[in-house]
């Protein structure tokens, strides 16, 4: 199946793609949404239209056959594109750059004002795709003064406002990554609540690519590239590493109940979840009591909940994390509506 796109505002595309499939789209605060029907597939696919010029647009879908969705010349958008399943192929500046993703693979496009470009998404298999688009003239304002650290060919595609020029990367992102674009699809709630929090994941995002590209282009010999073999077993340890929060094991035993050796599992999980396995555990132990702190507990139960024995100790690692105290985090999340909702989804999910 052919979709013809004539522009890239989020709402009006999946509006388009909508009426092609002699449908109707549903809107739910800034997220216009397709519930696919028998004849074209299952599942979803939906947008997001942000502020500073960032709009998000999510595959969650098994299409009964293959689709080929072509952009017409139009304001033209960076693309950030992050494949979690199934398969992507993308052609662009009239042909002469094609690539195809793979799962936990993603880019950064651009494509020259003039130019079409296509997309192809196959038919039969589960796709979960999804594509922040950067709207270069509303964005630059936002990030102007934090182009002097970045790597000067990144600074030249920001700064490429009118789209002049074509630009492409490709490289394998973290799961920390593929883990974002996995809370936005399991998220079931609505209205202000759910665009907030899919706001605030989309940021993320964008940040961990960003940082991904940078890495890479400053610290090649740093690019580390994981057999499927070892991603499990690292995937592994990190599932074991989180099974008990108050008695998690150390990295010898971590090593070993995962049958990898410690050196290789302390890079491997650093490439892929971009972080050391230390400051992974202490990050999600102190979200875990964030979100008891919300439910009621105290904090003395929520810092034993999640294996700390040291109460004072708990207390110097939140704060640093919150900038409060747990004691009063409650209170504070409770001052700010919009923090309040986002919590609250977190809340509900865990």
């Amino acid at each position: 199946m052919k979709i013809l796109l004539s522009e890239y505002k989020p709402r009006k595309l999946i509006k388009s793609i909508a009426k092609q499939l002699g449908q109707d789209s549903a809107t739910d605060c800034l997220e216009e949404r397709i519930d696919l029907d028998t004849t074209t597939g299952n599942g979803k696919i939906a947008s997001f239209d942000f502020s500073n010029g960032i709009s998000l647009i999510l595959f969650d879908c098994m299409l009964q056959e293959d689709w080929q969705i072509n952009f017409s010349d139009a304001e033209i958008p960076l693309f950030f594109n992050f494949l979690i399943e199934g398969a992507m192929w993308h052609t662009y500046n009239n042909g002469d750059i094609r690539y195809q993703l793979n799962p936990l693979e993603g880019s950064i496009t651009a494509c020259p004002q003039g130019s079409a470009q296509k997309m192809r998404l196959p038919g039969k298999q589960k796709i979960r795709f999804t594509i922040l688009l950067i709207d270069r003239k509303v964005y630059i304002d936002k990030i102007d003064c934090m182009l002097e650290d970045t790597p000067e060919k990144l600074t030249m595609l920001f700064e490429d406002v009118d789209a002049e020029n074509p630009f492409f990367y490709q490289g394998n992102y973290s799961i920390s990554a593929s883990e974002c674009i996995g809370k936005i699809i399991k998220d079931n709630h609505d209205g202000i609540i759910r665009s907030t929090y899919v706001e605030g994941i989309s940021l993320e995002l964008l940040s961990k690519q960003i940082r991904q590209y940078n890495d890479d282009m400053l610290y090649p010999e740093k690019q580390m590239v994981i057999r499927n073999y070892d991603l499990e077993k690292i995937k592994s340890a990190r599932d074991i590493l989180l099974s008990d929060l108050k008695n998690s094991p150390t990295i010898s035993q971590l090593a070993k109940r995962s049958g990898i050796n410690q050196q290789k599992l302390k890079k491997g999980f650093k490439a892929i979840f971009s972080s050391t396995i230390n400051k992974y555990l202490t990050n999600v132990r102190l979200e875990q009591a964030s979100l008891l702190l919300l439910k009621g507990c105290s904090v003395k139960e929520a810092a034993l909940e999640v294996g700390y024995i040291n109460h004072s100790h708990f207390s110097r690692k939140f704060k640093l994390k919150y900038g409060v105290l747990p004691k009063d985090y409650v209170a504070k999340i409770n001052k700010d509506p919009l923090a309040a909702a986002v919590a609250k989804v977190e809340a509900s999910s865990s």
